[in-house]
């Protein structure tokens, strides 16, 4: 019988335990990081109260999200997010207002106790910004209104975040897509400035 039976030889168990631990491991992303503040993620929230005629749906979501973070004294400062904030406790919609003061009493008592340790700030570099505020420039002459307008700076800042903050050929992409829309979509135009379609829909619709 043994002339018919084929020896293979057996798997290392070494190697096997390698490929069940490559299988377990979870790559790490830089939010996860302990004391690492995105200033690109406050800076998008910002925009996203900071825009006139925002939805009170929307603003509870943006705070909600900032209520998760803790940024330090320097990124407060440097983005003016605790104003904001502070603005819209005085908010006509009572779930707002009491979402604003939770969260900036939060922060408060948080420095209050000194508890703020330094942090790494996560920024773009020189390049990435110049070619964001090109993009912002575009928005802006399609909108028709100025590139310091909150709207060209949440549609830009939505189609970055959406890309996961790389500027690659999908994001150029979109970018295009989306000035194009602005500029010869009447309806679209219009829906956008009069806050019927949220800014987030509108990049979410036109992602490449």
């Amino acid at each position: 019988m043994e002339k018919f039976l084929m020896c293979t030889p057996r798997e290392p168990r070494l190697a096997t335990c390698e490929h069940k631990a490559r299988k377990s491991l979870k790559q790490t992303t830089i939010e996860s990081l302990q004391g690492v503040v995105v200033v690109e993620d406050i800076l998008r929230l910002k925009s996203i109260i900071d825009l006139e005629d925002q939805s009170s749906d929307n603003i509870i979501s943006a705070l909600t999200k900032l209520g998760e973070k803790m940024p330090s004294r320097q990124v407060l400062m440097s983005t003016k997010i605790g104003h904001s904030i502070n603005k819209l406790r005085k908010h006509s919609d009572t779930e707002v207002a009491k979402l604003a003061k939770d969260t900036f009493r939060r922060w408060k008592t948080f420095f209050k106790e000194k508890r703020d340790k330094p942090k790494i700030e996560v920024r773009s570099d020189t390049q990435t910004e110049k070619l964001r505020n090109a993009g912002r420039k575009l928005i802006a002459q399609a909108l028709g209104v100025a590139e310091s307008d909150t709207l060209v700076e949440n549609i830009e800042r939505e189609a970055f975040h959406q890309h996961k903050r790389m500027i690659n050929h999908s994001y150029r992409r979109t970018m295009r897509r989306l000035v194009f829309a602005l500029k010869h979509q009447t309806d679209v135009r219009t829906n956008v400035l009069n806050r019927q379609l949220s800014v987030g829909d509108f990049v979410k619709t036109h992602k490449r």
